[in-house]
């Protein structure tokens, strides 16, 4: 298909003065499937803000992008009543392309907006979660972080919190849409900034967040005996480098950087995929493990709000753990030293996704009498639950999704993958030095008490562009034609979340119940164009479940009539 050059939508980013030459010489230079994609889609807000390829064009992420996402927020914070304005937003960002440019953007127009910002000391990459904790320490009226995340290097994101520090609800983003499609021309939008409105946050913001993390262990007075943990750490190239590891010496482990991971680089090119979930960006931590005989590699993903760990097991091989794995792991532990030391809460609360193992939520049910609480996918419905703890009596202890994400204390609403570095660093030290069993021990301890698991998690992936196109079709299909038994086992109830389930919104979401408690989820992503179907299979023994796992897969997939 062909692009029409001189359409409105092109010519007015080619011939405005407004618009840097790089943008225009990348419109000049592009091709006609590439410039459908710059004009054929518009960004909109996902599971966790707006996240795009970074370009020029309305489909992708750029400058004009901040300036009306920015202008809309500040629309939306004005209309919002009993709020005091000059309490300020927060704003940080990750290490991607850009990204700190953006967040003197967003700096910028607040203030020409009247409404106070604070970034962090000359504008420096910082965690996810440090910008959350920093919005619900400081009580501002909102906090905002420019990253992508685990995305590829190509892309970079806007997220919005609220003054808890958790992400806006779909109902407040969808005012802010509405404020931008509202919006005057703003190719030809200008701006004054007043400087004397832009903060730096104070520093003992930082501290009051090392501290808390400080209070998640269970034993900081065994930092000689913690030495005996030797920890292999990435940061692939991104913002938990100057946490994570600094903490976890000073708690007495031993830490082994990545070298190759261990500095600021938006180009991820010695990391490949920055997403701890798939295999390239664990080749070098790996390597280095093995070479260095660790007990124990943890990875943050760019923003630092995920982890993915892996351990070696009794032949030598390293064993990535999904966060399927994880998640049990650190409930069980969180949740039993509680109990020991008589400081698990009364009326406790789990908060977990559809999408994610029941193992979890069975533990802190069965053995610590938790009321589990299911949200749909993003912290931000599980963050908009924790809010309303105090009316239902509750009291927080964990949170977490299978896609790598945990909050072990509230004071981040979001997820935040140094919290967990922490506590599963002081578990995998508790199981060596004390039972002399690894990770793998612990968890299949907790198999043989719940009954084993295997989970995964396939994504089919497409273009931008063709999200519509290729997946619409399918969900379309499934709810058309659902199975009605996979590899002899029936399926016994089926869920559709679009009319929307168990108090939540609608959701373009099924899933699927088979007869001995195995089931099946999809749904599209939220923030990325790719279908994620999530399995998990319960049987009596590691290899009954692996045998079920494969049988169940394929015969999904037949049925989906897609290859992955």
């Amino acid at each position: 298909m062909s692009f029409n050059r001189k359409a409105p939508a092109y010519l007015a980013w080619v011939t405005n003065p407004n618009v840097d030459q790089d943008y225009k010489d990348e419109l000049h230079n592009a091709s006609d499937e590439e410039l459908l994609a710059n004009f054929g889609t518009e960004l909109e807000f996902g599971t966790a803000g707006i996240r795009g390829i970074m370009g020029a064009g309305p489909g992708r992420f750029n400058d004009f992008t901040i300036k009306k996402v920015t202008l809309a927020l500040a629309q939306f914070l004005k209309q919002k009543p009993n709020i005091d304005l000059k309490q300020g937003v927060v704003i940080g960002h990750d290490n991607r392309y850009n990204s700190q440019k953006f967040s003197q953007l967003v700096a910028d127009i607040l203030s020409a907006e009247d409404i106070p910002s604070y970034l962090f000391p000359n504008n420096a990459m910082e965690p996810t979660p440090l910008i959350s904790f920093a919005t619900k320490k400081l009580q501002a009226v909102a906090g905002v972080v420019i990253t992508a995340s685990h995305n590829p290097a190509i892309y970079n994101g806007y997220k919005i919190y609220n003054s808890e520090g958790c992400q806006l609800s779909e109902s407040e983003t969808d005012q802010i849409a509405k404020n931008m499609a509202n919006l005057p021309d703003i190719m030809h939008w200008k701006f004054t900034p007043k400087p004397e409105l832009i903060k730096i946050v104070p520093e003992n913001i930082i501290n009051d967040y090392d501290e808390m993390l400080d209070q998640l262990q269970f034993y900081p007075d065994e930092t000689a005996s913690k030495q005996d943990l030797k920890i292999v750490y990435s940061a692939v190239n991104g913002t938990g480098s100057a946490f994570t590891p600094r903490l976890l010496r000073k708690y007495g482990y031993t830490v082994i950087e990545v070298p190759e991971h261990s500095y600021e680089d938006p180009s991820f090119k010695n990391v490949g995929n920055p997403n701890p979930e798939f295999a390239p960006a664990w080749t070098l931590p790996l390597a280095l493990a093995k070479k260095e005989q660790a007990d124990l590699v943890i990875m943050n993903d760019p923003d630092a709000d995920r982890i993915g760990i892996a351990v070696p097991n009794d032949c030598g091989d390293w064993i990535r753990l999904n966060g399927n794995e994880t998640g049990p792991l650190l409930i069980d532990w969180k949740l039993s030293e509680l109990a020991k030391a008589g400081l698990l809460p009364t009326n406790p609360a789990l908060y977990s996704s559809f999408v994610t193992s029941d193992l979890g939520d069975r533990i802190a049910a069965e053995t610590y009498g938790a009321k589990i609480i299911k949200t749909l996918t993003g912290f931000k419905w599980m963050g908009g639950e924790i809010a309303k703890e105090p009316e239902r009596n509750l009291n927080f202890v964990f949170a977490y999704e299978e896609s790598f994400g945990y909050v072990i204390d509230d004071s981040t609403r979001d997820k935040d993958g140094i919290q967990a570095a922490i506590m599963v660093s002081e578990l995998a030290w508790m199981a060596k030095t004390k039972f002399h069993k690894s990770l793998l021990d612990v968890l299949d301890d907790i198999y043989r008490k719940y009954g084993y698991y295997t989970t995964d998690t396939l994504n089919y992936n497409v273009k931008p562009e063709e999200k519509a196109e290729k997946l619409d079709p399918i969900m379309v299909n499934l709810r058309k034609h659902p199975p009605h038994e996979l590899c002899g086992l029936k399926v016994v109830k089926v869920e559709d979340y679009l009319q929307g389930l168990f108090n939540m919104p609608s959701q373009n979401l099924m899933k699927f119940y088979l007869e001995d408690k195995s089931w099946i989820a999809v749904r599209p992503s939220g923030t990325e164009p790719k279908l994620k179907v999530y399995f998990v299979i319960v049987g009596d023994s590691p290899e009954d479940t692996k045998q079920k796992a494969e049988c169940i897969s394929n015969a999904f997939k037949t049925k989906m009539q897609i290859k992955i």
